[in-house]
């Protein structure tokens, strides 16, 4: 399985700033620490950590194809506690996936993992951030990670005790959810090579898959009744803000390549 791991901000934005640290700083460290663990079970890239995603994507060049993973992990620190003293208590952690995420298993266990080493758990939320809506739009399943809040003295205390902990709790939150093993670069849900989808292909579309194109149905999931064992045929395959989509001749609309299946 290939996993893509994104450091929020950078480039020259520093993200969220407090006594306590720089946001930008915080999930660089974090992401390379996730990777140290995770890559006993999978493949791990990490987004160029000297560019900024969200700056890519907003402006359709992002540094990699989200088509080429299993899973897209965008990793942030929240604010808005403005909690600087302390009150013995932390704000917490959270995590984020897209309208058309269908389950959040993994997400689930990634902050119950987090609060198991002392952050009230703020839960699985539904948002379409910019970088993870564009994951999505690619066919990948994909989140936003709020660690804890960097301007929360009590949380920004537990993490500064436990930072390596925690990047090893949701490195091992991941690979139990996908079924990853240990040593084997090709576990759990890592794709077989599947045949090139061209112009005349017949294919199918995978569940959760979600309309591409310029149009304002853009990231709306695809309904149930064209997917399974439903056949369309591919008009022509072009690249759409950054994903390769293929337009079907059937419903008129374009959906991306990793979310179809050939034959």
């Amino acid at each position: 399985m290939k996993i893509l791991l994104i450091s929020g901000h950078g480039a020259g934005d520093p993200g969220t700033v407090s006594q306590f640290g720089k946001e930008a700083d915080e999930t660089i460290y974090m992401v390379e620490e996730i990777k140290k663990t995770l890559s006993a079970y999978a493949q791990v890239d990490l987004y160029p950590t000297e560019r900024n995603a969200y700056k890519d994507a907003k402006a359709g060049k992002l540094a990699v194809d989200f088509g080429n993973y299993g899973y897209v992990l965008e990793v942030h620190f929240n604010s808005g506690a403005a909690d600087l003293k302390g009150n013995g208590r932390t704000t917490g952690t959270e995590i984020y996936v897209t309208t058309a995420e269908k389950t959040v298993g993994v997400e689930t266990k990634i902050v119950q993992s987090i609060a198991a080493l002392g952050f009230k758990n703020r839960g699985v939320k539904r948002t379409n951030f910019t970088v993870i809506y564009r994951a999505k739009a690619a066919g990948v399943s994909s989140a936003l990670l709020e660690v804890c809040f960097i301007d929360d003295k009590d949380d920004m205390s537990a993490y500064t005790a436990k930072k390596t902990q925690i990047a090893a709790a949701v490195a091992n939150a991941i690979a139990v959810q996908f079924g990853l093993k240990k040593g084997s670069k090709e576990a759990g849900n890592s794709p077989a090579a599947a045949p090139k989808i061209k112009a005349g292909s017949v294919v199918t579309i995978k569940s959760g898959a979600v309309y591409g194109g310029l149009s304002s149905t853009r990231g709306k999931a695809v309904p149930a009744a064209q997917l399974g064992g439903k056949k369309h045929t591919v008009d022509k395959v072009q690249t759409n803000k950054g994903v390769q989509e293929a337009k079907l001749k059937e419903i008129n609309s374009w959906v991306a390549v990793a979310s179809l299946t050939a034959g």
